[in-house]
């Protein structure tokens, strides 16, 4: 609708200058008018972002990477379309200055405004970060699988002659269940890709969450021994990061900036419920020179302690500053026997309850034989044998996790009788699993600190601090890994436990 200048000028009618500014008057007053109506308008979302459909280009939604389809809300993907006789205002004006665009049907594509995209999530995702749920709880059994191993290895082979980044996340607090050990292996015995430029990095998130006395060289130190017996690239960079404060942040940045360069390729992968979407979001905000966590916006990932958000491949735009490199986000990998995976009998609520939000208390018992401790209704320990009277446990979980300490001739009964109302989680007596024993001889040094832990996959772990060799036995669900590893924290805490109900630590509710 705009005059254009150029030859003829002085030559035009009376009656043409007329028309253009009646033109011109009739677009201010429209545009007057949409500025008006965008300002009740504007809130679709919290986020800002709207939900009007797809180009056949961008038919993905950028929070999770799945296809997005506007048939049905009983499927996954499904996004909101406008409603029945209404209209897109922004349409409206496309229509009334003769600008060429969509019709706001199925097809339209993301609104321009101001020539900057508003990019489309799907209905899961748009409920996930502005209600902390998922919008239809049956969609979840349909998620598409992928095999992220697989797909990752040949998108890896498929590029040639630049530099790639793999960037594995970690969950400290979870650091055996959530290191994928399968998909390292089947990435780093490929023949084609150990002929690859490729650099390898681990970022371990989460260290917020561990007390202060947990010093970065003892974390470094720890992890290195942790990853000795994995077939890994000799020059892995270990970095220890927190997503949630920003603390490690700048230097994986620098890492990730030196090592993938203007051109290359960088890859995110890692364990559900790792924080790989978080820490994400986090280099996101670096690179804008944000501070702090910062308000989600629509260029961020979906967040949840939902485990498997992200469901495919999604382009990472901005990620780091100053360069041209692609970078992609994967979905999370699943890890069966981990309590926080989709493929835990638990809840989302339940699986909430699991994954920390505060720093790590730790408690200890000074335990004699024939005691035991129940963690939940999820897991309980059995102090088998003891070098000497007693010895000292101490619990490492979230403090939404009560526990029981007593004796164990009458600890499974009790279990079962607390969960539900006393020993949480799981919340309902009924969705307490089976758990079956398996045993562990532990061989420490010194009574005064802890020497080895036994990790329950996403559930958290026990430290034993003992002179001598002792035997526990460990009672979880056949299909969740236990695991024996040198003590990450050996630290007591500083007062003991009693026999009896735990309660709930201070501000866990």
């Amino acid at each position: 609708a705009r005059r254009r200048g150029g030859g003829g000028g002085g030559g035009g009618s009376g009656n043409g200058s007329g028309r253009s500014r009646l033109v011109s008057l009739k677009q201010v007053e429209v545009r007057r008018a949409l500025r008006t109506l965008a300002i009740h308008k504007r809130p679709l979302d919290r986020d800002n972002t709207d939900l009007f459909g797809p180009q056949e280009s961008e038919g993905y939604c950028p929070g999770c990477g799945i296809r997005l389809q506007s048939e049905s809300d009983e499927r996954p993907g499904y996004y909101q379309k406008p409603g029945a006789g209404k209209q897109d205002p922004r349409l409206i004006s496309k229509q009334l200055f003769g600008i060429e665009g969509g019709d706001g049907g199925a097809g339209a594509s993301a609104v321009e405004v101001g020539g900057a995209k508003k990019e489309v999530f799907c209905a899961r995702c748009f409920s996930l970060r502005n209600y902390g749920k998922v919008k239809n709880p049956l969609v979840e059994d349909q998620l598409p699988s992928f095999d992220v191993a697989s797909k990752l290895c040949q998108r890896i082979i498929n590029v040639k002659g630049i530099r790639q980044v793999l960037l594995c996340v970690v969950d400290v607090t979870d650091f055996d269940g959530s290191i994928p050990t399968q998909t390292l292996n089947r990435i780093f015995s490929d023949s084609q890709i150990k002929e690859k430029n490729l650099s390898f990095i681990i970022a371990v998130n989460k260290v917020d969450l561990l007390p202060r006395i947990a010093s970065d060289q003892r974390l470094q130190t720890w992890t290195k021994k942790q990853i000795r017996g994995l077939d890994l690239p000799k020059d892995v960079s270990i970095k220890l990061v927190s997503a949630a404060v920003g603390k490690g942040i700048p230097e994986l940045a620098s890492t990730l900036e030196s090592k993938v360069g203007q051109y290359g390729h960088l890859w995110v992968f890692g364990a559900q419920n790792a924080g790989k979407s978080s820490l994400i979001n986090a280099l996101r905000r670096y690179a804008k020179g944000e501070k702090g966590p910062g308000r989600k916006n629509k260029q961020q990932l979906t967040e949840a302690s939902l485990p498997g958000t992200t469901i495919g491949f999604v382009r990472l735009e901005n990620l780091i500053a100053g360069s041209r490199c692609k970078a992609f986000d994967t979905p999370g990998i699943l890890h069966k026997y981990q309590f926080t995976s989709t493929f835990s009998p638990l809840s989302y609520q339940e699986i909430s309850m699991l994954l920390p939000r505060r720093k790590l208390k730790p408690r200890t018992f000074r335990c004699m034989a024939g005691y035991s401790i129940a963690i939940g209704g999820l897991a309980r320990v059995d102090l088998v044998s003891s070098p000497g009277k007693t010895l000292y446990l101490t619990l490492w979980a979230s403090d939404e996790v009560t526990h029981h300490f007593g004796k164990t001739e009458n600890a499974e009964s009790k279990q079962s009788q607390a969960v539900g109302v006393q020993l949480l989680p799981p919340v309902s007596q009924d969705d307490m699993p089976h758990l079956v024993p398996s045993e562990f001889l532990i061989n420490g040094n010194t009574w005064k600190k802890s020497s080895e832990d036994i990790a329950i996959a996403g559930l958290g772990w026990i430290a034993v601090g003992v002179s001598g060799e002792c035997k526990l036995r460990i009672w979880a669900p056949k299909s969740v890994l236990l695991y024996q590893r040198e003590a990450l924290m050996p630290d007591y805490a500083a007062h003991f436990e009693r026999p009896g109900h735990g309660q709930m630590l201070p501000n866990s509710k």
